[in-house]
């Protein structure tokens, strides 16, 4: 069964993997003052940011918004802010987005009684203690999050979380769960489970170079990684499949079907003929990418990589930049 309709069932399984999601995506309540006048008299008064989730992802914020909404109503609490009768499309953005509350904070926190990042629990267990509107809820002296040592299902359905949230190389087939140093611990703990059921091959978390992107501007923090091996993908995907993301999804559904039906040919994959494929693709549709052609010629994105800068050579193609990544057309 999927992650997502076992946290549509399950309160528990729902706290650890919205714990996972505040973690990973979520704004923190972080504090900052506000000043404030009344009467000529000048005000410094301690307020906190709004936990939000706001992300280029339409379907997996509506996702975890009707789930979140679902157990809003069993708890008869409020979980989302009043405003959000649904998520909304930020104008400047276009992210899609709402906002939580305190009380589904404390509740989470509580249910979970830790939640592996320092930095994420400080900051909620900060907020919580400041609390006005409503009575805090004790944080229960336990941790759920032993539960991934010990139920593999609920391991897998972590990942495939995070792979809609975190991860990188989802397109190409190489997942790796990528954070900065501030979620240290946090991908460790993550590296502790996947080596628990031997989903990766790191024995520990690898340093990502990121002096391109300080170069052009960036101010990027140092960022750390580790790799999901292809087994433990096709495992992790065949215990708590699918992706919220369709597009994610249909790129590692198509990544773990290569993988059952691999054989090294290796030059040999010409008789497929990958080469004439992208051309005929690219002469019927416009604007196509790596991945797009990836799922045209069934080969990995480095084949299609490949073929597809020979053709440049040639003339025959063009790329254009757009964001981070090319876009292929005819010339």
């Amino acid at each position: 069964m999927s992650i997502y309709k076992l946290m549509n069932k399950d309160w528990k399984i729902y706290c650890i993997m919205s714990a996972i999601a505040y973690i990973e995506e979520m704004s923190k309540p972080t504090e900052h003052i506000m000043i404030k006048k009344y009467k000529d008299k000048e005000y410094h008064c301690l307020c906190f940011h709004t936990v939000r989730l706001k992300m280029k992802d339409e379907e997996f914020v509506n996702n975890f918004f009707n789930i979140t909404k679902k157990w809003e109503i069993n708890n008869k609490q409020k979980f989302i802010g009043k405003s959000f009768i649904k998520p909304r499309k930020e104008n400047y953005s276009n992210q899609d987005l709402f906002n939580l509350s305190p009380r589904w904070l404390n509740l989470i926190i509580s249910e979970c009684g830790w939640i592996p990042n320092n930095y994420s629990l400080k900051t909620g267990l900060k907020r919580i203690n400041h609390l006005k509107q409503y009575k805090k809820i004790p944080i229960k002296k336990r941790n759920l999050f032993n539960n991934l040592f010990i139920d593999k299902k609920l391991a897998a359905g972590a990942f495939i979380l995070s792979m809609d949230l975190e991860f990188r190389g989802i397109q190409q087939g190489r997942p790796s769960l990528c954070m900065s140093d501030k979620y240290k611990d946090f991908l460790e703990f993550m590296l502790k489970v996947a080596q628990r059921w031997n989903w990766t091959n790191n024995k520990e978390l690898s340093s990502v170079n990121v002096e391109n992107s300080i170069k052009i501007g960036i101010n990027a923090s140092p960022q750390f990684e580790f790799r999901i091996n292809i087994k433990g993908l096709k495992e992790i995907y065949e215990l708590a499949g699918p992706l919220s993301n369709s597009h994610k999804d249909k790129c590692i559904n198509f990544h773990v079907k290569r993988s059952n039906n691999y054989i090294n040919i290796g030059h040999h994959h010409r008789i497929r003929k990958p080469k004439e494929k992208i051309l005929n693709e690219l002469k019927i549709k416009q604007n196509l990418s790596t991945t797009d052609l990836q799922f045209i010629t069934g080969t990995g994105p480095d084949v299609v990589l490949e073929h597809l800068h020979k053709l440049e050579l040639q003339g025959k193609v063009k790329k254009e930049r757009r964001g981070k990544r090319y876009i292929w057309n005819i010339t």
